[in-house]
């Protein structure tokens, strides 16, 4: 008989910052601190460990996932470009603006490669149709498109070896993978774990040192561990329903902060959720990786010494 999954993770409110649509969680080993965005409030967030203060700034254009850049910034997703933050000043520099048609499309969730690219995907703004694929940024600005007609494209993640790749058809209630090599799918993509439907929708992907997938759900109030077989073997439970993205984060990389959105909650909702589209910490039992640096050449000048970033 197969072991029953653990769910004993304990689970804390560490950021009760209330965000609308709070996404991509970022561990940022230099600052000791874990960013993350709130996509509709055009809002950026840190949370340092050191001290638990959370700070806030607000964007010029709403960013929906983060990641390292090999200078010191922070690579940032807008709805339909990709830019370089200034975590000092604020500072937005565009480094590609992707040809979609603005009316129909934004840019969604994002993750580097353990070869310095940046992956993304796109989704239909109305949620429904299969509008949406994956791109690959690579270090030397060229974009690659690789067509999946997701509605909604999340993730993307890979395991630490870098030779696989997770890919989330979100309103498909399913993950993909392939193998990868120099960045880039070397077969069609594979059915991985099929979401059952009491369980919510798979969102973000984070992945451990034992090559594990945890998968945030939204609508499913949990966050779930798969082995490398797509064996269910953690869930953490949440006492909110919409659960978007977690990233493990510490000097061990042995916490997991967990976001999550009050978007689509009634006010009956949100009166039993008080906490949601606050930033949560769990403590799992596993380690993660360390996330992956984009390794494009800088587009912008020296980070400011201006901090714009004010506590919540």
């Amino acid at each position: 008989m197969a072991a029953l999954p653990k769910t004993s993770a304990e689970v804390r409110c560490v950021a009760p910052v209330g965000a609308m649509l709070g996404e991509g969680p970022l561990w940022f080993a230099a600052e000791n601190s874990v960013y993350w965005v709130d996509i509709l409030g055009a809002k950026v967030f840190r949370h340092c460990l050191a001290d638990g203060r959370t700070e806030v700034g607000t964007l010029p254009l709403a960013l929906t996932s983060l990641a390292p850049m090999r200078d010191g910034r922070l690579l940032g997703t807008g709805w339909h470009g990709i830019y370089s933050l200034d975590t000092r000043s604020g500072a937005l520099a565009e480094i590609l603006r992707l040809d979609i048609d603005a009316r129909t499309l934004r840019i969604n969730d994002g993750a580097c490669d353990a070869d310095g690219g940046f992956w993304f995907g796109t989704m239909d703004l109305e949620e429904r149709r299969p509008l949406g694929d994956f791109y690959r940024l690579a270090a030397d600005a060229s974009c690659t498109r690789i067509t999946t007609a997701f509605a909604i494209s999340n993730g993307p993640a890979f395991s630490p070896a870098g030779d696989r790749g997770y890919f989330v058809d979100t309103l498909g209630r399913r993950i993909l993978q392939a193998e990868v090599e120099n960045g880039m799918p070397v077969q069609p993509l594979r059915p991985f774990v099929q979401i059952a439907q009491n369980e919510g929708f798979p969102d973000g992907l984070a992945i451990d040192a034992d090559g594990g997938v945890w998968c945030a759900h939204w609508g499913g109030s949990r966050v779930t561990r798969f082995d490398a077989e797509g064996r269910v073997t953690d869930i953490v439970r949440l006492p909110v329903s919409n659960v978007t993205k977690c990233a493990f984060g510490g000097e061990d990389l042995d916490r997991l902060f967990i976001s999550t959105a009050r978007k689509d909650l009634d006010t009956a909702a949100l009166r039993a959720e008080p906490l949601a589209g606050g930033l949560f910490e769990a403590e799992v039992g596993y380690r993660g990786v360390a996330p992956a640096a984009y390794q494009g050449e800088p587009r912008a000048g020296p980070p400011s010494g201006t901090c714009f970033f004010r506590s919540v």
